[in-house]
């Protein structure tokens, strides 16, 4: 099969908003439907194979796998049917209790999977590796194989099953989990020219045919600050955890603020440990604000704010999440940093529905991957496996189905640098994204507010990678180049 190239090309990942008919009572023909498996140029087209527009004929484009899944009635508020995964398609001799017979012959695609099936991660490892399931099954090709190896969270562990992937002829591999499985697994792959496309979100084990999946955190602080500083923003302070995360955030605070031409007021770390009283952190960090030079009236007014709320900075920057934000945050205001003068400003950390009981956090924004598209996927979990899946599930979704294409368009071969890295990018649940050269994923992200019910979309993600989608126009800095 002769190499494809998508040098100038977009793999479309279709982005099935939920199965078609089922509150109405019918399921329609490619309930759960397959993935567009064609090569498209320019800005990413989503599309939703086998389910037609209201009023029009059933349509399913050309060359896309149809989901077999046998018609069924149901009744409103019955739980959905769970898919039978295609065993054909699915290697599972590592796991108890499943044995399934994979695909044989000289032209199957064997997939690697690295993931922690048991030990403390295994919640997340198994989720992970059903969101790859249910890929694969959309993709309905008895021509892939998915290869699944425990990691159990451990460095030793991930050796040895890179090694036994690699043994069974695996082409490629996605996971692991954590950072230090990746810098166990990735030399290994390395000597058989097997590219690893990792779950992790750490830059140092990024490269040599090593691809990060994650979604990164100085993307994510880009983005919002460059989102502010179109909001007229210009001076900044963070308080951030003294821990390896925090250090990522604080070099790329500095970094984004420098480069849009902002300034970085004050930066104050406090200690992870999570018994740590907050509050004279919050007093002390409010005092070192209160001491700032005040800026004059003109640039207060300029900044759109009420000179009674004037404060020495803008925005103030807090890489936090879970229950230490919501300790954290009611404080700032105790100590005197009003939210209605200082924009309160997060990271994916705040990707979380519960924040908006916090009066604090209210309006405060981050950047992330649209809302929509997740919810999406989370439907589609959920009627396959009758579990909510977690946050990261999609990631494993999207990095399957992505090899999926490519091998189906161009087999092995397909899975080079060159293609991987193609500057058009790949469009799936989580949005666009591409790989860059030095093996760390770009995506493009949204803008988020908290509300009490949830986040909503204030900036749009961009709908591509092409210079016309205007990123730098809409708050995001410039997509660099491959």
């Amino acid at each position: 099969m002769p190499t494809l190239s998508i040098r100038r090309a977009i793999i479309v990942l279709a982005l099935p908003l939920a199965l078609a008919g089922c509150e109405s009572g019918s399921t329609a023909q490619g309930g759960l439907p397959g993935l567009l498996d064609r090569v498209v140029t320019g800005a990413p087209q989503r599309v939703t194979p086998g389910v037609a527009p209201p009023g029009s004929p059933a349509a399913r484009p050309e060359g896309v796998p149809q989901a077999n899944i046998p018609p069924a009635n149901i009744p409103t508020g019955a739980p959905p049917p769970r898919p039978a995964l295609p065993s054909n398609a699915i290697e599972t001799e590592s796991l108890p209790g499943l044995r399934l017979t994979p695909p044989t012959g000289a032209d199957v695609i064997r997939i690697g999977f690295l993931a922690p099936l048991s030990g403390p991660s295994a919640p997340l490892g198994r989720a992970l590796f059903e969101a790859a399931q249910l890929a694969l099954f959309d993709l309905n090709d008895d021509h892939l194989a998915l290869l699944p190896r425990d990691t159990a969270g451990t460095p030793e562990q991930t050796a040895t099953a890179t090694r036994e992937l690699l043994a069974s002829g695996a082409q490629i591999i996605i996971g692991p989990l954590f950072s230090a499985d990746t810098a166990a697994a990735a030399p290994l792959a390395r000597e058989r020219d097997v590219r690893v496309l990792s779950f992790s979100t750490d830059r140092s084990v990024a490269g040599g045919g090593t691809y990060l999946l994650g979604f990164m955190p100085e993307q994510q602080v880009a983005r919002a600050i460059g989102f502010a500083r179109s909001r007229g923003m210009s001076r900044f302070a963070l308080l951030a955890p003294d821990t390896p995360y925090g250090d990522a955030i604080a070099a790329a605070t500095e970094s984004a603020v420098a480069q849009s031409g902002g300034r970085l007021m004050k930066a104050e770390r406090y200690p992870s440990d999570s018994s740590a009283d907050l509050t004279p952190i919050a007093r002390r960090f409010a005092a070192g604000l209160r001491a700032l030079p005040p800026r004059g009236p003109d640039e207060t007014m300029a900044a759109g704010i009420d000179p009674a709320l004037s404060r020495p900075v803008d925005a103030l920057l807090i890489p936090e999440g879970g229950s230490r934000l919501r300790a954290l945050a009611p404080l700032l205001p105790f100590f005197d940093i009003d939210p209605r003068a200082v924009k309160f400003i997060g990271t994916g950390l705040w990707d979380d529905a519960s924040l908006g009981s916090e009066p604090a956090l209210l309006g405060g924004w981050y950047a992330g991957p649209a809302q929509d598209g997740f919810e999406a996927f989370r439907k589609r979990f959920e009627q396959a496996f009758s579990h909510r899946p977690p946050r990261l599930a999609s990631l494993a979704y999207d990095a399957t189905a992505l090899v999926g294409i490519l091998a189906q368009r161009g087999g092995a071969a397909a899975f080079s640098d060159a293609v991987l890295t193609s500057p058009d990018g790949f469009a799936g649940y989580d949005g666009i994204f591409r790989f860059r050269a030095d093996g760390t994923v770009e995506r493009g992200l949204a803008i988020l507010e908290v509300q009490r019910r949830g986040s909503r979309v204030i900036d749009p993600a961009p709908a591509s990678f092409l210079p016309a989608a205007g990123a730098a126009a809409a708050g995001q800095p410039a997509p660099a180049t491959n």
